[in-house]
């Protein structure tokens, strides 16, 4: 099977775009993946191996040649664009989770401190907790044996 030109592909913007925000200043979103350290797995900068692990290896990974829907790596706490970290969501769920994620301050506390942080990403990343954990000791109130803190949202 001959294979197309890269930028004929239909996954070829989904990759640049992520090859672009992790290891190009220059681009406007830098500032929030390279910047911070959000890189692209070694395997994944060879496009035909991006392509490779969305068509064979990622579970609906079918649904990312819809416009509908993103590739995410938050959802399971990585700062790696990997098959591992990565997950397709929709669009929808995916921009809901990015205002969650900037527009909500988050304290972590326990008897003898408390810690505030801006957004749900940076309490994963500075306390490296997974994303599901930390909404759940947030709907619950759960102590998190791993950090010993427990969290809350504040307005």
């Amino acid at each position: 099977m001959e294979k197309k030109r890269k930028k004929d592909h239909p996954l070829f913007y989904t990759w640049n775009g992520m090859m672009y925000r992790c290891y190009k200043p220059y681009n406007s979103h830098y500032k929030y993946y390279g910047a911070k350290g959000i890189t692209v797995d070694e395997r994944w900068h060879d496009f035909w191996n991006f392509v490779y692990d969305i068509d064979n290896r990622m579970p609906n990974g079918h649904l990312l040649y819809r416009k509908d829907y993103h590739l995410d790596k938050d959802i399971k706490g990585g700062k790696i664009y990997s098959l591992e970290n990565c997950m397709v969501i929709s669009a929808e769920e995916n921009r809901k989770l990015g205002y969650e994620n900037h527009q909500r301050k988050i304290i972590a506390f326990n008897n003898t401190e408390k810690i505030l942080f801006d957004s749900l990403i940076d309490v994963e990343r500075q306390l490296n907790i997974k994303h599901g954990t930390l909404t759940s000791c947030l709907r619950r109130g759960n102590l998190n044996r791993k950090t010993g803190f427990r969290f809350k949202y504040i307005s």
